[in-house]
């Protein structure tokens, strides 16, 4: 996968990354948070529609979220390719 554009205006929102992964253009939304627990659980419902409205006006073919939470003992990355 190769990140091609950050922070992408679409309309009155914005994508955080716009990524190609082979032939399928990808909308990738970021969540960091700090202290404990996943990041993912940042993005709601209706985040979730959000974006995945966007992804659809510019044509995105799958949407990624990836989340990092910082905590005292450093920072983990939580990727899930393909959510909606």
């Amino acid at each position: 996968m190769t990140v091609v554009a950050a922070n992408v205006a679409v309309g009155r929102g914005e994508l955080d990354l716009l990524a190609v992964d082979g032939a399928t253009r990808v909308a990738v939304e970021v969540r960091t948070t700090t202290g404990d627990g996943d990041p993912i659980d940042a993005v709601d419902p209706l985040k979730r529609r959000q974006v995945a409205t966007l992804a659809a006006r510019i044509g995105a073919g799958r949407v990624d979220f990836v989340g990092v939470g910082i905590g005292s003992d450093g920072a983990v990355v939580h990727w899930v390719p393909g959510c909606d």
